[in-house]
């Protein structure tokens, strides 16, 4: 069979991704494996590809299939819109927005199937009986054994040549209880573990192929959780001789140690970001994440001292939060004096502790294409939920007055008029005199770290 895997993006904005996506390309490896003829069209990727009338023409797709993220659904109904104008093929839809939403888009009939869960080996099973369907199958997927998941062929995938990072996963699942975060609908509470040997054997296999891969980036929900297995990663990378830094997704202020960062830091790392998500004592007590900012200031310090770049990560609006309560994430995110800062507006995401607290204490509106970062030109969208005493457009507001006020966003003259208009239509003066120093710090370490990273990639 001919499968045709699609990530919608607008194809007016530049990539976002620098990898094609991974689950559509452990699917697409496990679909060649079994004999099918599969093609992987990320276009937050490859803005460029091919339009789908244009790969629906040359390829007729037997199959085609989508994967569907809240904040881009407009896309991706216009994109489905465009696929059943176009062919009769039968369409799948997955990822995270169909997993969590399986029901509601039965219910729509925006495809002859919903796949709900990890779908790695799955797709691939149930492609023989995927065809034009009259309602709307829901077919639902059990985690898979890692061990039966193979390595990503990028080669299937549109421009794969042109990746810049390699994406790693170690393992999937997270144990803790984060009140916001979806993980435990989508890839479980349990931590599997592939084989590290095999990821090593992966890597060194993919690198030869991909000569504009900078970094390795590791990609899993919690990839310290078992701190020892992760060092005697690090250490074997390392005995290795593997050639590219680190990039490491989701580190915890609580699961790592000296030794960890020394090892990390001789191998190779671009930088570090912990999670604090709010710097009121009261709101991040409330979002269960079993830390204390105790330890989010103590991990910062290690990093740093260790000489490698602190990230950090916030999220405006969590439970319990109000405007004065975000003047605290503000200070402490100040006074850690990050690198950079990744300011985040709170999705209610469904089956989460957190969308329930907002169901009995708020309102929660149309989630679809509402993002949770800040655009390069401080740009936002509207709030998906609020309280009586945090609106949405103040929620909205306190978003970019924490980007001014830490100096978080990019001092690029093409914004400047922009900023400009925002400041002065948002009344945030003040937010932005107080940060601006913040802001040529920031800068200026950024761009000297971008200068001292491509003499190095010049070297290498």
């Amino acid at each position: 069979m001919k499968i045709l895997l699609l990530n919608p993006h607008d194809p007016a904005a530049p990539a976002v991704s620098p990898w094609p996506h991974l689950g559509l390309t452990l699917m697409a490896t496990r679909a060649r494996d079994l004999g099918h003829s599969p093609a992987v069209v990320d276009y937050a990727f490859a803005p460029r590809a091919p339009a789908v009338a244009e790969l629906i023409a040359e390829r007729s797709p037997d199959v085609i299939g989508v994967t569907l993220y809240t904040a881009h659904m407009s896309r991706a109904r216009a994109l489905i819109r465009e696929i059943r104008r176009l062919t009769d093929a039968p369409l799948a839809v997955g990822g995270p927005h169909a997993t969590l939403y399986a029901d509601e888009l039965a219910a729509e009939g925006l495809a002859d199937a919903v796949f709900r869960g990890e779908c790695d080996l799955a797709f691939a099973r149930e492609l023989p009986g995927l065809r034009r369907e009259s309602g709307t199958r829901i077919i639902s997927a059990e985690p898979p054994s890692l061990d039966e998941v193979p390595p990503p062929d990028f080669s299937l995938a549109c421009g794969s040549a042109d990746l810049t990072s390699y994406p790693l996963q170690l393992s999937r699942g997270c144990p803790f209880g984060c009140s916001f975060c979806s993980v435990r609908s989508i890839s479980t509470r349990r931590v599997r573990y592939r084989d590290p040997a095999r990821c090593l054997d992966e890597v060194e296999a993919a690198l030869p192929r991909l000569p504009k891969a900078r970094f390795v980036r590791i990609v899993d929900d919690c990839p310290t959780f078992d701190l020892e297995r992760f060092k005697t990663f690090l250490r074997n990378y390392a005995r290795r001789g593997i050639d590219r830094p680190l990039h490491i997704d989701n580190l915890r202020a609580d699961r790592f140690d000296d030794e960890m960062l020394d090892l990390i830091r001789r191998i190779g790392v671009d930088h570090l970001c912990i999670g604090v998500e709010s710097g009121h004592p009261g709101v991040f007590a409330a979002i269960n994440k079993g830390e204390t900012l105790e330890d989010i200031v103590r991990a910062a310090r290690m990093i740093k001292r260790h000489g490698i770049r602190l990230y950090v990560c916030f999220i405006v609006g969590l439970p319990e939060s109000t405007p004065a309560a975000e003047r605290e994430s503000i200070r402490l995110a100040r006074a850690l004096k990050p690198a950079w800062i990744y300011w985040n507006l709170f999705q209610p995401h469904k089956g989460t502790e957190a969308r329930a607290w907002f169901e009995s204490h708020g309102r929660i509106f149309d989630e679809e294409d509402k993002s949770s970062l800040i655009g390069l030109g401080l740009g936002t969208t509207d709030a998906p939920c609020d309280t009586p005493d945090f609106p949405a457009d103040a929620r909205r507001r306190a978003h970019i007055a924490a980007s001014l006020a830490t100096g978080a966003y990019w001092l690029n003259p093409l914004y400047f008029p922009r900023y400009a208009a925002l400041i002065r239509r948002e009344g945030l003066a003040g937010a932005f005199i107080r940060g601006l120093p913040a802001a040529l710090r920031i800068n200026a370490g950024m761009l000297g770290h971008r200068i001292a990273r491509a003499a190095r990639g010049r070297r290498r």
